[in-house]
């Protein structure tokens, strides 16, 4: 075979594999060198495949699509800095341990750092953030078949492993790139005629799931049945399995659950919102845990770190199927390297004795805080970033999945979203690094995946920070209803002692970015709204919620204005913490 035949077959075999792999999702960004691929892809009747001009918003894509499917999608693009915008997303997928594949086009070896164009040190190019990173040789008979299809086996078994997360494989080709009808009767082909037929991949990985070993459940057991007051954290999860799991083990032991926005329970029905408990130092002087079993990665909010540091738990210790290092405070006392759901359901009927804390109390305190909240939601008062958040959650179904970006929408959700789901609702968010980059292209790739419409909630600087993502979600079948928190800059900041500094606060940190959230909405052909009061904001999210088109829904608000709104409610619900948990 000349080389055209051979490339044509090599690129086909390796697209053929990852599909067999179950790796069949491509987001591809268009460019020559990895014209063989793509090429490979678009022949390829059983792949999947979405075009992107920007490789940045095709690795955040990818990244959503991973979490709602629990598969990589594979990111495709030519050589040069095509493959560093990937880094953002690869990142946060690393961090966040959700699979990806990359698969770069290269220049051959005779090109590198000689001056030819577009060429760069692609090898390893993300170093420790990859679970596996390896360079393929140029096509050539010298190299086995049957070597090329077991390395993108391996690709695929390490994306979607124990850690999982992205994996890097770099192609380089040499030119003609143009392809060539390959002979499959050629004696290089000979051995993979068998796999050629019969349509199955090359080969697989049993990767069981790793239960807790019998000495460390009599130990948690044992701990748990002699604490005076213990609690239950569920941090950041990538399975419903898992936190379904945590939220049965806490009603069975009669333990609060102080449940993450992240973990996935925060929006169930049975699940009470802790984290509003926990900012009340008086609540804290009151209840001291003596045991913190926390499952999953980290939390959103400060909280549970400042009440470990206070509390100086006996027992504080982390379940987490990852042997990643998870310790922020470095106060952790014993960690569980197992299967969250696995270790939740051996630790059930370990506790007899009766919680300390009064129940009836508690459960007065979340229905008056509920109440409390409610009162930001009258019709008639203008819409805000906390009462977005609760009508949301609220009105959103079981058809929908939900996405809240980072900085203050995350922080609202967790702390204000309603539990009035029998069994939550699908949320993901980019936590992994809590950046606000690639949001909106997360969205859509999340979507994607779970084959359902979405709902984003996202601030105004992010919005812009990945605007040309609009151009992924115009059209059907799962339209995207974008709630943008428009307070003109970054409200987080506002927060922050930072905003004290008034010479250099505005310039600096709040950055104000004048553009029109509606001329960007109609620049992409999206539907617009910019409802004034909650009844207004109630009936365009309802609307938008049966539209089998995507929309914009605008939510303006002053940043001085959010602050008063935010510590105002705060103090309102540290004044019903006091009341309730003071001792007398």
């Amino acid at each position: 075979m000349n080389n055209r035949q051979i490339t044509t077959l090599w690129s086909g075999f390796i697209i053929e594999e990852l599909i067999r792999q179950g790796a069949g999702f491509f987001c591809i960004s268009p460019g020559s060198r990895s014209t063989p691929l793509t090429i490979a892809i678009a022949r390829n009747p059983k792949a999947r495949w979405k075009m992107f001009v920007d490789e940045r918003s095709a690795g955040f894509f990818a990244l959503g699509y991973g979490r709602a499917t629990g598969r990589p999608a594979v990111l495709l693009c030519t050589s040069g800095t095509a493959v560093v915008n990937y880094f953002p997303a690869v990142v946060e997928a690393s961090t966040d341990f959700q699979p990806m594949i990359v698969l770069s086009s290269d220049r051959p070896f005779e090109l590198l750092d000689c001056g030819a164009n577009q060429t760069i040190r692609q090898e390893n190019i993300f170093g420790s953030y990859s679970r596996w990173s390896i360079q393929l040789p140029a096509p050539s008979t010298e190299t086995p078949l049957k070597a090329l299809l077991s390395a993108v086996a391996y690709a695929v078994a390490k994306s979607i492993g124990e850690s999982a997360g992205p994996v890097h494989l770099n192609q380089p080709f040499r030119e003609p790139l143009e392809p060539a009808a390959p002979d499959l009767n050629d004696p290089w082909v000979a051995p993979l005629h068998h796999w050629l037929k019969n349509g199955k991949p090359f080969s697989s990985t049993i990767v069981p799931e790793k239960g807790p070993d019998a000495g460390s459940i009599t130990m948690l057991r044992k701990l748990l049945a002699e604490a005076k007051q213990p609690m239950i954290i569920a941090g950041s999860m990538t399975s419903r399995t898992d936190a379904l799991a945590v939220s049965e083990l806490a009603n069975d032991l009669n333990i609060p659950l102080y449940a993450d926005f992240s973990s996935g329970l925060s929006m169930v029905a049975s699940v009470q919102p802790w984290q509003l408990l926990l900012q009340s130092p008086e609540f804290r002087k009151s209840f001291k845990a003596d045991l913190v079993l926390h499952f999953g990665g980290s939390v959103i909010a400060k909280h549970p770190s400042t009440a470990l540091k206070e509390w100086q738990p006996e027992h504080y210790i982390v379940v987490k199927p990852q042997p990643a290092r998870f310790s922020p405070d470095h106060n952790v006392t014993c960690r569980v390297e197992a299967s969250i759901a696995l270790t939740a359901a051996q630790l059930k009927g370990c506790r007899t004795t009766p919680p300390t804390l009064d129940s009836n109390t508690s459960e007065r305190f979340f229905r008056t805080v509920s109440e409390e909240i409610q009162t930001e939601l009258l019709p008639d008062k203008p819409v805000t970033d906390i009462s977005a958040a609760r009508l949301v959650s609220q009105l959103i179904t079981r058809q929908q999945v939900l996405f809240v970006s980072n900085s203050m929408p995350v922080r609202d959700m967790d702390n204000y979203a309603s539990s009035s789901h029998a069994s939550g609702i699908a949320t993901a968010i980019n936590r992994g690094v809590s950046g606000i980059d690639g949001i909106i292209s997360t969205t859509a790739g999340f979507t994607a995946g779970h084959q359902k419409t979405a709902t984003l909630m996202i601030g105004d600087i992010a919005f812009l920070h990945d605007l040309n993502a609009l151009s992924l979600i115009g059209t059907p079948p799962f339209p995207i209803q974008i709630i943008v928190l428009n307070n003109n800059g970054g409200a987080i900041f506002s927060f922050l002692p930072v905003s004290e500094c008034q010479d250099v606060f505005e310039t600096h940190f709040a950055t104000p970015q004048n553009y029109s959230i509606r001329a960007a909405a109609e620049t992409f052909g999206l539907d617009y709204a910019c409802p004034q009061t909650n009844r207004e904001f109630s009936e365009a999210y309802r609307a938008a919620c049966v539209s089998p088109r995507s929309i914009v829904i605008e939510v303006k608000s002053s940043r001085a204005e959010n602050v008063l709104q935010h510590r105002a409610l705060r103090r309102r619900i540290m004044g019903l913490a006091t009341e309730y948990f003071l001792p007398r």
